[in-house]
């Protein structure tokens, strides 16, 4: 299936429009979270075994204030790399879109070291759906201007 996702997303970048840099620039971005979170349920798990305490509510909702500041820094610098002049706009907009996904990826981790909370994880969990949406809808101010269908990488 990744191998799919991966030609789709090397078919959409050379038809070179807006609407289907968009398309791969979000594909990327789903990816990338997917690439961060799978790892985290079997971690969690593994964690879980230890049996850990249940954690106050102070501390949930202190972790879930890290999420929202991570988060928050993650879309800035991911906004900054789109914008940034000295980087083709294909590579800008799928750099932003691949660094932007660690924004719901940091708390959904952070939700998997909670398997043993509901509270917790369903409240990093929920942050972290709150964050992708969020990046998915903000893919399209990633992407700089539509591109010419033989353009290269290069800009020559």
């Amino acid at each position: 299936m990744n191998l799919r996702v991966l030609q789709s997303i090397s078919r959409d970048l050379h038809l070179g429009t807006r609407d289907a840099m968009i398309c791969a620039s979000r594909r990327a971005y789903t990816l990338a979270f997917l690439a961060l979170a799978v790892p985290g349920l079997p971690l969690g798990g593994l964690y879980l075994l230890t049996r850990p305490n249940v954690l106050p509510v102070g501390a949930l909702l202190g972790l879930a204030g890290l999420g929202v500041v991570f988060a928050g820094t993650v879309f800035w610098l991911a906004g900054r790399v789109a914008r940034d002049p000295a980087l083709p706009p294909t590579r800008a907009a799928l750099t932003a879109a691949m660094q932007g996904a660690s924004a719901p990826g940091i708390a959904f981790l952070l939700g998997c070291a909670l398997l043993h909370d509901l509270r917790g994880l369903l409240l990093l969990w929920g942050l972290a759906l709150a964050a992708y949406l969020l990046g998915y809808g903000q893919v399209p101010g990633w992407v700089r201007g539509p591109q010419n269908a033989g353009a290269s990488e290069s800009g020559t």
